[in-house]
This record gives structure tokens, sequence and C-alpha cells, in this order.
């Protein structure tokens, strides 16, 4: 799928019916302060539209000429921080109401979520998502930290779609590949619409910045993606609009898990750039469960307990291990200013781990 720059009405590719023979709901794609991306697929070919506004009568439109079933469509002039409903419409099948919230802008506060590894156990990911539509105030935005499905195929996205369809369809959830997804990365780039080249991105979100990375290609000195990222990083030190910087991405460079060693290669090459550049907290996934490490003024949460199969053996904690547990949960984020306020929250609903983190000062480049 092209970068999201070239995005101008309709932005997905086709897919055959063989790849998608059921359709998926409407969800929701890569938000700007004035523009959503609205995706939805159909099991034959259909003229697409999608209606919204700022109550259910609607009053505006973006729609596609020719049938497809794989549709995407941008919908323009958006207000920040503002309550938006749609619908969608496939031929002459006219879809339910839905509604979401653009980003806010400045020190508004606002709520994220974090959570991924939701492959191959579809009740353990119902209850996840589940809890996590039961959270008031609904979160603005969702970090999914990989590992969506088993092997990238297209039924492993139906399911995935059809477990997360009113979560997705309430809020832009912004993926990072996991080493199950990149068996198939032509399925990827059908069912998302990212930014950048859609591997490693950034989304801008209020008074923060939020970098996906990609450990299945180079991030070397000198390579594209840690040059970006630093060219990134260092426009995010001389931002003063910019008060937290968040990263995400599948294996961690610290765990005590028994299933899944230390990725050494992000340790030794993003890391120190996360020190370097004072990164609030960086996500991952991989380990089947939650754990929370602090190094140099970074905090690392693994919060991989999205639906598959958990890990529950562990090596020694370390000096770095703050609280892991072998449990199936999301992590919901708080922003309020300078502080960012993070949790635990299992699928019972009951929460651990809580994190206060205070901006003090300006959080400029250490060199």
């Amino acid at each position: 799928m092209a970068s999201f720059a070239g995005l101008a009405g309709l932005i997905l590719l086709a897919l055959t019916d063989a790849a998608v023979p059921e359709t998926l709901q409407p969800y929701l794609q890569t938000m700007t302060d004035s523009t959503v991306v609205v995706c939805w697929q159909t099991s034959a070919p259909r003229t697409g539209k999608v209606e919204y506004g700022l109550t259910s009568s609607y009053g505006k439109a973006a729609s596609q000429r020719d049938p497809t079933v794989d549709h995407g469509l941008t919908l323009v002039g958006l207000r920040s921080d503002t309550l938006y409903h749609y619908r969608v419409i496939s031929g002459t099948d006219t879809g339910t109401d839905a509604a979401f919230r653009t980003n806010v802008t400045g020190n508004r506060p606002f709520r994220f979520f974090a959570y991924g590894d939701n492959r191959s156990d579809r009740a353990a990911h119902q209850r996840v998502v589940k809890r996590m539509l039961a959270k008031s105030p609904m979160p603005n935005l969702a970090l999914n930290v990989g590992d969506l499905t088993d092997q990238g195929s297209g039924s492993n996205y139906r399911e995935f779609f059809g477990v997360e369809r009113e979560l997705v369809s309430r809020l832009p959830m912004y993926p990072s590949p996991g080493n199950h997804d990149v068996r198939n990365m032509t399925n990827w780039f059908r069912f998302f619409v990212l930014p950048n080249n859609e591997r490693w991105y950034t989304v801008r979100y209020g008074n923060s910045v939020f970098h996906c990375l990609d450990n299945y290609s180079t991030y070397a000195p000198g390579s594209g993606q840690y040059n970006w990222l630093v060219s990134e990083l260092r426009a995010d030190s001389a931002d003063p609009s910019i008060s937290h910087i968040f990263v995400w991405f599948h294996e961690p460079p610290y765990t005590t898990s028994a299933a899944h060693s230390s990725n050494m290669t992000a340790r030794q090459y993003l890391c120190p750039l996360l020190e370097r550049f004072h990164v609030a907290i960086a996500f991952m996934g991989h380990v089947h469960g939650y754990e929370h490490s602090m190094v140099n003024g970074v905090h690392y949460i693994i919060s991989g307990g999205g639906g598959a199969p958990l890990h529950t053996r562990w090596n020694a904690a370390q000096p770095w291990t703050v609280y892991r547990e072998a449990t199936y949960q999301t992590v919901v984020m708080d922003v309020n200013g300078d502080t960012i306020r993070s949790v635990g929250v299992r699928p019972d609903g009951t929460e651990f781990d809580t994190l206060v983190l205070v901006r003090h000062a300006a959080a400029v480049e250490r060199r």
C-alpha cells in the first residue's frame, strides 16, 4: 500500500474474493487533526461511500466510483477533539451508525491503550477486548505491539478484526509488525493504512509523539530505519510542544521470560537512542504476559497478554525488573499535561503495576 502521504480518497488495494470471502466491518486507520481513514471489506466488488458529520444525520460524504472488495476512504475537513458519526454504504447496502473522536491538540488530556500478541486464542482475545471496551472514558487510540495474527493470512485477519470490530470502529489502532505478522506482509499492506512506509512510522497526538519501529527490518546505525528514528527524535527534542515521547515495537530488549530472551540487537542499537532522547516508555510484546523494566531512566513495558497462550515461566529477576505477571491484560495510559499514568488491567477489571511519571524539565537530547 502506498504511504500515507499519497492518500487522497480511495487508498487500499483490491483483494480477491478468495482472500476476503466475508465482509469486514468498518475500522479506523491513520487519524490526523483533520482527517481519518475508514476501511472495510466486502465479499464481492461494490462501490463505496462513507457518510459522516457531527450527528447521525451526517451531511458530508466521501465516495469511490469503481467497485472493489477492499474499501478505504479518507474523511477530510474534521475538527480536532470532536465527536463524529459515520456509516459506510457498500453498493445498495447501508451500514449502521458508528462514532469516533478526532485527535486532541496541545496539552488537552487523553488516554490510550497498549496491547498485543492477540493471535491463536479467540476467546482470550475477546475477554481482553471486552474489558477494553468497558473503560470509561474510552481511550482515543491504541498501540498494538504486534503478532495480531498467527500466519498473516486473510483468515487470520478476518478473525482479528472480527474480535476487534467494535473497538476499531471507534478509535484508530496502530500496529507494529510481529514475528508472526511478517510471515505475510502482503496482507499487512492490504489491511492497514499507516504513515511513512507502514513498517516504521510516527503518530502525533496531543502533546505527545509515538514512534513505531520494526524489529524485522535492519536498524543498525546507518540503516534507513535507524537514520529515520534519529531524525524523528531530534525533531521531537527541538519541538517545545512535545512533552512525551513513546515508542513501540515487538521484541523486548529487556525481559526475564523463560520463553524468549532479550533482543540484544535492540538493546545495542535502540536503547542508547531511547536514553539519549529521553523516551518516557517503550512498549513491546513477544512475551505473552506483562513485564515492566526500567533502565537508565527509560521504562520498558511488555504488554503481550492480548490473547496468545500465556508464557508462565520466568528466569531470575534482574536489577532492572520492576514487575512481571503471566496474565492477559491491556495497558491503559493517561496523559495529562506533564503527567503520565500507566496501569495494567486484567480481563476481570482488576488493576496492577501503576506507574506515574512527571516531566519536570524540557527533555532535550543528551550529548
